[in-house]
């Protein structure tokens, strides 16, 4: 090996033209719009970036393995809006000719200058709903050249910025210039088109001339001062020191490929994983394979849910049959060929699982433990069971979804798989592919993970526990869910709600209602308890507190109150009454969750 260097719009250029790509085992973006403009702001200041570090790949070899290309237009996640930005790097076929390398250190930087200088990054803004195409900006990146870069942005803090750089609204993407205020922004992408040093001189005098007053000479100065900061960090600085491995064999760059990932953005295990599937799948890519399919489990789905690729990999060792302890060494050659070579039957079963739990009404918003899961598509994939068996046969399978949704509801209240969840999913495993025929051996498994010390199952004491759950967890609306089986979990986003509301349960208000000092503290402590919560749609939420409470409450049909079992009794919807009516329907909540969830007890009540 031995050290090169080139400038950033060398390099950039080099990605263009699809002489710089990425090899398979590399991950996709990570790095946020900070550290985008950080990186920006470190060139400009002349602090080395690090090295990078290539695959220079024999023309005879470039057949034998997959490469992804750079991405420009980059967008946080494709996972709620259409658009023509990526997430992920799409593959290159290389023509075979051009000196060719592959990236194995140096990715995020690279994408970075690609990304800032050619491309764009679409965001979601905060506050605003995911679905919503409106909450998405898709921007470019620009320099503000009219600030002093002698000054510290973030004076007092730890980032020691000096130059300005902001992602700005696409709308503008095709303007040099964008006027905010006092500020001007330069696009940075067009310092690309003055690669020569008297063309930016006269591109300085340009932008001095026309937008700056004769008389403003700091002004003056810090535009020229911005502009040829950013033209020397771009084309007159070798900021990008390469090194080449010349050598062909894939173990090693493997190896090389895991040493020199190990700084910057943290790997994540599952980044690392996965690149050693790709590496050694010979049927199917596995990094398509498997993200793909993380992307149909998040969004085809009957509800919206949020798997990851740690939970995918996970369940490729349990399924196998392999060791349950998630680490590197779990993922050699072998362990991955027989993940490979199950690989169809594994991502049916766990299709089969995913699908069934957003039947109970569990999704993204309630799904607590996501190993909690992977049981369930064990079982399937000892059975054979599928989605399309479970449609078609709802009669023959209602005992077992029954069974299954008790186990799987009161593993997620009780939090089961927190702590030691290698040993449950182990001893799970081990119960399900001893047991014969396709019933769901629900007691079996409750004994034998009480005997690891779990809390199992639904009782009494379980129950007065949920209920004391309070606003604002995923346990608590998991809780809620359940009063619910007919809710449209896939499309319709719900809230939390007080149903007497938190300013008529406030110390202050209950004070000046002439409550006294313990029914204070017992009404404050009850508010934000199960047994005072609901669950609205947005519009329902809206006009209840659009509505006095008194008028909200009385004017609700009867089938509103059974549906959110709220006692009927038109005395207990009065303030001087909330402990009785918290009482009352603590009972009602409690013995509902007592006949869906209480083993062999009223199966017509679980059906979903």
């Amino acid at each position: 090996m031995y050290d090169q260097r080139v400038t950033i719009a060398e390099a950039v250029e080099e990605i263009q033209r699809e002489n710089y790509l990425l090899p398979a085992i590399q991950r996709e973006i990570v790095w946020k719009r900070d550290q985008i403009t950080d990186l920006f702001d470190s060139v400009l200041q002349g602090y080395p970036i690090g090295t990078f570090l290539y695959w220079d790949i024999e023309d005879e070899n470039r057949d034998q393995y997959k490469m992804y290309g750079f991405i420009q237009n980059y967008i946080t996640t494709t996972k709620y809006i259409n658009t023509d930005s990526q997430t992920r790097n799409s593959e290159v076929i290389p023509d075979g000719s051009g000196d060719l390398k592959l990236v194995l250190d140096g990715q995020q930087r690279l994408s970075s200058f690609y990304v800032g200088l050619k491309g764009t990054y679409t965001y979601k803004q905060p506050y605003k709903w995911y679905r919503n195409e409106s909450a998405w900006s898709k921007s470019r990146l620009y320099l503000n050249i009219t600030s002093d870069p002698n000054e510290e942005l973030d004076e007092g803090g730890d980032r020691n910025t000096r130059y300005e750089f902001s992602f700005l609204p696409v709308s503008d993407y095709d303007k040099r210039i964008v006027s905010r205020g006092d500020d001007l922004w330069f696009r940075a992408g067009a310092i690309l088109n003055y690669s020569k040093q008297e063309d930016l001189d006269n591109f300085v005098f340009e932008m001095q001339s026309e937008y700056v007053d004769t008389e403003n000479t700091g002004r003056r100065k810090n535009v020229g001062s911005n502009l040829r900061a950013l033209w020397r960090a771009i084309h007159d600085k070798s900021y990008v020191t390469y090194f080449e491995e010349k050598e062909q064999d894939i173990d090693r760059v493997l190896e090389i490929f895991i040493r020199t990932n190990d700084g910057g953005t943290q790997l994540q295990k599952s980044d690392l994983l996965l690149s050693i599937a790709t590496a050694n799948w010979t049927e199917y890519d596995a990094r398509e394979e498997l993200t793909s399919f993380v992307d149909h489990l998040n969004t085809q789905l009957p509800s919206t849910n949020n798997y990851g690729k740690d939970f995918l990999l996970k369940s490729c060792l349990v399924l196998s049959d392999l060791s349950v302890r998630y680490r590197v060494g779990q993922f050699n050659r072998e362990n991955v060929s027989k993940i490979e070579d199950e690989w169809p039957a594994i991502k049916e079963a766990i299709e089969t699982a995913a699908t069934l739990v957003n039947q109970f009404g569990i999704d993204e918003n309630t799904l607590t433990s996501r190993n909690a899961v992977i049981p369930i598509a064990y079982y399937f994939k000892q059975t054979g069971v599928t989605v399309d068996q479970l449609k078609r046969d709802q009669e023959k399978y209602h005992r077992i979804k029954q069974d299954i949704k008790k186990w799987f509801v009161a593993c997620l209240l009780n939090g089961t798989f927190s702590g030691n969840a290698d040993t449950v999913l182990r001893t799970v495993r081990d119960i399900l592919s001893q047991s014969e025929g396709k019933e769901f051996p629900l007691e079996t498994i409750n004994e034998e993970i009480a005997n690891l010390g779990k809390v199992v199952g639904f009782n009494e004491e379980i129950a007065d526990n949920v209920l004391e759950y309070e606003k604002g967890s995923k346990r608590t609306f998991l809780a809620l869910s359940l009063l619910y089986p007919g809710n449209d979990w896939g499309s319709v986003q719900y809230h939390q709600d007080h149903i007497f509301p938190q300013n008529l349960l406030g110390e202050g208000s209950l004070r000046e209602r002439g409550f006294s000092e313990e029914e204070v503290q017992w009404f404050t402590t009850e508010r934000d308890k199960l047994a005072n919560l609901q669950l609205l749609t947005e519009g329902e939420n809206t006009s209840k507190q659009d509505t006095p409470f008194e008028e909200w409450v009385t004017g609700q049909a009867r089938p509103f109150y059974k549906r959110h079992f709220i006692p009927q009794n038109p005395e207990l919807h009065e303030l001087d009454n909330f402990d009785e009516f918290v009482m009352e329907r603590r009972e009602l909540i409690k013995q509902h969750l007592l006949s869906v969830l209480s083993a062999r007890s009223q199966p017509e009540d679980v059906d979903t």
